[in-house]
């Protein structure tokens, strides 16, 4: 049964949680959502956890799903990681006896290797699900240049993300159900793409300082994020205790992806092996 919450996020917004109960589990899993996407769409997993015994617990982005704010756009990314930083803050009060792990996926992903680059040692480890470290089609310098100017004069101004909802997975009900969804959307500002992109920079400038346990998610076949740059990214991570899990032929979502059961196995068999 999920239960859904408000807490107070970076300056004071009310943002929409939610948690998962698994009874007789001493590990919370705190998933982190992506782009244009919102927490509902973990429901199957979560529920699933807690039915395995580990508690799972998750909000909405900030102009995302159920929390306010226009749709795809901040003023800054680190305010992504403040209103992840209060949400766990919130776990803590209300579960004192329970470990953190964190799950990341795309956006979510970024949001995750920044709040560990920031905050070393603050929780018990950490999965990475085909996260964003790197656009798998390479914006040219011009667009940069553009988006950049943009972000200062209208930092507000949407365009299409241009995010195809067949690249996500290779489940056509999947792919419909996120057609489907009133809680998606496909739009992002520039402030949002400027921030993202100097965000991407800095996760792999700081790779080094990760000192959490680290599992490294990604589908072999994505067309959303660089798989390269995911590679990458692991040889560079500092983390001594590290896994790499490349699902041969997946797309973007591996929790959604035909044998995505693999991927929950694996998910939460990792948690229960560290310490």
């Amino acid at each position: 049964m999920r239960e859904e919450f408000e807490f107070a996020g970076a300056r004071a917004w009310k943002l929409a949680g939610y948690f998962w109960k698994g009874e007789g589990g001493k590990r919370t899993l705190v998933l982190v959502h992506g782009y244009g996407e919102h927490a509902g769409r973990y429901e199957e997993f979560a529920c699933w956890l807690a039915e395995n015994g580990t508690s799972a617990a998750a909000f909405d982005l900030r102009g995302h799903g159920k929390s306010p704010g226009k749709r795809g756009h901040i003023a800054a990314f680190g305010e992504y990681l403040e209103d992840l930083h209060a949400f766990l803050t919130v776990l803590r009060q209300r579960f004192p006896d329970t470990v953190l792990f964190l799950l990341g996926h795309s956006l979510g992903g970024l949001i995750v290797v920044r709040y560990l680059e920031r905050y070393p040692g603050s929780v018990g480890g950490a999965v990475l699900i085909s996260p964003a470290l790197e656009f798998a089609v390479s914006v040219p310098l011009w667009k940069r240049a553009l988006a950049h100017a943009v972000s200062h004069l209208y930092p507000s101004f949407s365009l299409p993300s241009g995010i195809a909802p067949e690249a996500l997975s290779r489940d056509p009900e999947v792919v419909e159900a996120y057609r489907r969804d009133p809680l998606v959307h496909r739009v992002a500002t520039a402030r949002w793409f400027v921030e993202t992109l100097r965000a991407q920079r800095e996760a792999l400038e700081e790779a080094h300082r990760i000192a959490a346990p680290v599992l490294v998610v990604y589908g072999t076949a994505d067309r959303i994020i660089s798989p390269e740059v995911v590679v990458r990214f692991f040889e560079a991570c500092g983390s001594p205790r590290k896994e790499i899990f490349p699902c041969d032929g997946f797309y973007h979502e591996p929790l959604n992806e035909v044998g995505k059961e693999e991927v929950w196995a694996r998910v939460l068999r990792w948690i229960g092996e560290i310490p």
